[in-house]
């Protein structure tokens, strides 16, 4: 892996840069920022960089031929322990700290990080998803993290900083990930072959918040389809309240009793409404762009009044959305918030 395969995180490969050219890369890394920003590749970067044989233990480069090299890039390097939460599982589980009930203390990354290096003189660790440790796993790592071997380094990854203990916090560099481009996201969406249209690569990163793994999620058919539809209902003149609240309350309930998905999948309509009043806000105020569609420009066209009050609805439209997004983060009943928004949404057009 090259430079040139990691986007959006420039300034943080300098920051890397210079404290391996001064002898000052910590013991302990803890990479913190939103989830599919690439905290990871960054950290499997780091690592191939420092297992590299035809480099210098200062220089943040890898040659990628080497057999460090080679062995990095099919994720067999013997010296890289590397572990994550199962897709099943909430919470990261205490076996992949110190090992199952039956090999307790002779698996896991702080026994593998005791061990001494199978080829050359450094071993790394990176834990995946720290923020999902409990509390018998973050005190497991304690130990390894307060007397750490030389050369060994262990990289934590956390999307919720604040869900990670305080004592684990405290023994680690924290570097801070910010959110990718729109650019960026768009770019990485043609790269790694998920799209091929560069049009609909940009639709979907203006929708992904900087977060190619929001992205990759963008691009679920169904996904797509309830856009559209949702998108119809909120265009047209005069607004439908009950037919909107219908077809948000139809899509919650088709993902089944799973409270959680239910607010992940209303979350996703308030996040395409919000999406397409800005769009709106946009064109009525006069910054055009490539993604306006012909359904924004009838919208716009059909609220009455001057600019000035087109943009002035526009603008309530999307606070509304904004406080209906609120609301469902505090666990307000959805279809209660769904109903209720939508008899705003009319009243704010009707004004």
């Amino acid at each position: 892996m090259t430079t040139d395969q990691i986007r959006g995180h420039q300034s943080i490969l300098e920051m890397l840069q210079r404290a391996l050219s001064r002898g000052r890369l910590p013991h302990a890394l803890l990479f913190a920022g939103e989830a599919g920003i690439g905290k990871k590749r960054v950290a499997l970067h780091l690592a191939q960089c420092l297992f590299c044989e035809q480099t210098l233990p200062d220089q943040l480069i890898s040659c990628g031929e080497c057999a460090s090299c080679k062995q990095m890039g099919a994720g067999t390097h013997p010296d890289l322990i590397s572990v994550e939460c199962p897709p099943d599982k909430a919470i990261l589980p205490l076996s992949l700290i110190i090992g199952g009930d039956d090999h307790r203390g002779r698996e896991g990354v702080c026994y593998e990080m005791s061990l001494r290096p199978m080829t050359g003189n450094r071993r790394i660790a990176i834990i995946d998803d720290a923020d999902k440790m409990n509390a018998e796993s973050a005190n497991a790592l304690l130990k390894t993290l307060e007397e750490p071997a030389a050369n060994y380094l262990m990289v934590l990854i956390a999307s919720e900083l604040d869900a990670i203990l305080p004592t684990i916090r405290s023994r680690c560099q924290l570097i801070r990930f910010g959110r990718l481009s729109q650019e960026d996201v768009a770019d990485l969406l043609i790269e790694q072959q998920l799209l091929d249209s560069v049009e609909q690569a940009n639709q979907i990163a203006r929708l992904a918040e900087g977060s190619l793994k929001i992205a990759s999620q963008l691009l679920d058919e169904n996904l797509e389809a309830l856009r559209v539809k949702i998108t119809r209902i909120l265009s047209k003149h005069p607004f439908q309240p009950q037919v909107f609240a219908q077809a948000v309350i139809q899509a919650i309930d088709d993902v089944g009793g799973n409270t959680a998905a239910q607010r992940k999948t209303a979350n996703w309509i308030i996040k395409f409404c919000a999406d397409f009043y800005h769009q709106a806000l946009q064109f009525a105020a006069g910054y055009h762009s490539d993604f306006e569609s012909e359904q924004t420009k009838k919208f716009v066209a059909g609220i009455p009044g001057e600019v000035e009050d087109q943009i002035e609805k526009i603008g309530n439209l999307l606070d509304r959305m904004l406080l209906t997004e609120e609301q469902i983060a505090k666990n307000t009943t959805i279809a209660l918030c769904i109903e209720s928004l939508g008899e705003d949404l009319r009243g704010i057009q009707m004004k």
